[in-house]
């Protein structure tokens, strides 16, 4: 079934609004005036959006608590759109977070029992074991931002080998040949296409490639992780591709401790874009990650009738000022 509906988009362009305008008077949420929540609720009903006038159905977005801090924004940002996109189908999305004990005891999530899911989709680095319990339900599922190999369901993800590629040929064609990866490998799938780009830009120019110290860690020990990891390293490299926004943080602010400032001393670049004041205080060069259309692609893998398949899709390189040339 290919889902075709009034989408928020649809109304916003309608009315000479943005999407977010159009979501918040829907969902009576603050932000809007009650004039312009009216205009909107009309020009809903006269386009026959399902939103407005009946629920087909709920969708559980399933994400790992232990995630929080390093992609917490990001999280935000894709089920804020898969919710406003599920609505123009007339499915409410429900967003529940997984704790790690339910995780390592795949564990069904308890709202299963108590509304009307008709289809599951779970966002970021769930374990192999606890997608493979979601996959054994039965039920609707697709994976957004990850994908397992011996598990048969539709995923979306960005393309991250490309996009990892894309972001170390800049720092090489800046005249960066001593390139460190960092970025916990061994945990996602996401990640590990990351430290894959990386390699392969590398290779393509015979350029060494450093050993990703990274790699056995997990998001939340990031801090940690990276100073021990700078600590080992022989010599300090000229530049760092980060396999996310906030590692590139935990980066920035571990060299400033030993006096080093970017892009003066090093060059880095992240992954992800996150909107976050920390983060965008860097001027990072980093890759954005199209929330929208991952959100839009999974709604709409839900409920394919058709076999599963893996879409990867493109964001963008942001330059900003974290790159020195050495030309």
């Amino acid at each position: 079934m290919k889902l075709k509906a009034v989408t928020l988009a649809d109304i916003a362009g309608e009315l000479g609004i943005s999407k977010n305008a159009v979501s918040l008077a829907l969902r009576g949420k603050d932000g809007v005036s009650e004039e312009l929540r009216e205009r909107v609720r009309m020009k809903a009903q006269e386009m026959k959006y399902l939103g407005v006038n009946k629920v087909q159905g709920c969708i559980l977005a399933l994400i790992p608590q232990r995630i929080a801090r390093a992609a917490g924004t990001f999280y935000q940002r894709l089920c804020f759109d898969m919710e406003a996109y599920a609505a123009g189908f007339g499915y409410q999305l429900i967003i529940s977070s997984v704790s790690s004990e339910d995780e390592a005891l795949c564990r069904p999530p308890a709202l299963l029992g108590s509304v009307a899911c008709t289809g599951i989709i779970t966002v970021g680095n769930l374990s192999p074991g606890y997608c493979r319990m979601i996959y054994s339900l039965g039920t609707r599922y697709v994976m957004a931002d990850q994908f397992y190999d011996d598990i048969p369901v539709s995923s979306v993800v960005t393309a991250n080998s490309s996009a990892s590629y894309m972001l170390t040929r800049k720092l090489i064609d800046c005249g960066h040949r001593s390139i460190q990866f960092f970025g916990s490998s061994q945990r996602t799938s996401s990640l590990e296409e990351r430290w894959i780009g990386y390699k392969r830009a590398m290779r393509d120019r015979q350029l060494p490639i450093l050993n990703n110290r990274l790699s056995d860690g997990s998001a939340n020990e990031s801090q940690r992780l990276i100073a021990q990891a700078l600590r080992e390293l022989p010599e300090l490299p000229t530049a760092f591709v980060c396999g996310h926004d906030v590692i590139a943080l935990d980066l920035i602010e571990a060299l400033q401790k030993r006096g080093l400032r970017c892009p003066d001393d090093f060059s880095v670049v992240g992954f992800d874009d996150v909107q976050t004041h920390e983060v965008q205080a860097l001027n990072l060069t980093t890759y954005r990650t199209p929330y929208s259309a991952i959100a839009k692609t999974a709604i709409e893998l839900l409920y394919a009738d058709e076999a599963p398949k893996r879409i990867q899709l493109f964001g963008e390189v942001v330059e900003r000022s974290s790159i020195r040339s050495l030309r």
